[in-house]
């Protein structure tokens, strides 16, 4: 596996934007006749506005926030070429600094550690014996997605990404009476949907950019709450563009706010840099 595939799929794996008027839904039902008498019926006007803000409040009520936090996780894989071997990823972050991860085969052997910081990516390949140290847009450059820091934050802990709640285009309620909310920018369509306890279950994003065809479909499942955070421990992400890249996140450990964490990252003198 090459660098650049590790970063792109880190990207992914973590993952891996002023409101509209809201047409308000309304139906007149027509005039009866009853003893010459005309009686009209109006159902109650459904302010979609206010139940657009009203869906964004909830959801944003469940927004992670945090000061550290870590995670292992265990990553399955496939692309054109098939499945691929899973791996781990143990996850250190503190909020704004840092994000550390140390990546190990099937037989616990560490393949590689990366540390990123808010305006650069430092790579370790202890497979090759090689380093690379990258400014943060060579996330955007491979990706050809508008990534910062604080949105990779947000990718790993599962807060919503790329969703602007001042565009939202559409809202839609379905028979189950889970809330549908979509966000038009000038990079994505994203159609987040959430569950009637107003945790994300669903996210699917369409480049704006026709000639792109790029999509990527997240689900997040089993959710557990710990220490009061809804935290989705199992997350599928499909992505699509000229080849097809499927991702499973299986949580196995997590937590919020350990105390004394460490991001350790040396550079042996026998590693070349790339």
């Amino acid at each position: 596996m090459t660098i650049k595939q590790i970063i792109y799929i880190l990207i992914t794996a973590a993952f891996l934007i002023s409101c509209r008027s809201q047409k308000k839904i309304q139906k007149v039902i027509a005039p009866v006749k009853t003893d010459s008498v005309v009686v009209i019926v109006n159902e109650p006007k459904i302010d979609t506005v206010a139940l657009v803000k009203d869906a964004i409040g909830k959801m944003n009520s469940y927004r992670i926030d945090f000061k550290t936090f870590s995670a292992k996780i265990k990553v399955d894989y496939q692309n054109s070429r098939g499945k691929q071997p899973d791996f781990t990823a143990n996850i250190r972050m503190k909020k704004d600094e840092v994000i550390w991860m140390s990546l190990t085969g099937t037989l616990g052997i560490e393949g590689f550690r990366v540390k990123i910081t808010p305006d650069s990516i430092f790579i370790l390949d202890k497979l090759a014996n090689t380093y690379t140290v990258r400014k943060l847009s060579y996330l955007q450059e491979i990706s050809q997605i508008p990534l910062d820091f604080a949105t990779l934050q947000n990718m790993i802990v599962g807060n919503p990404v790329f969703f602007n709640s001042d565009s939202i285009s559409a809202y839609r309620k379905d028979a189950s009476s889970n809330v549908s909310l979509l966000s038009i920018t000038t990079v994505f369509k994203h159609l987040l949907t959430l569950s009637t306890d107003d945790l994300i279950t669903h996210s699917k994003l369409d480049d704006e950019d026709p000639t792109r065809n790029r999509t990527c479909d997240l689900t997040y499942e089993e959710y557990e709450n710990k220490n009061g955070v809804n935290f989705s421990t199992y997350r599928n992400i499909v992505i699509s563009e000229k080849s097809k890249l499927e991702i499973q996140l299986k949580f196995k450990q997590f937590d919020f706010n350990p105390a004394d964490q460490t991001y350790p990252f040396n550079v042996p003198k026998r590693f070349t840099r790339k």
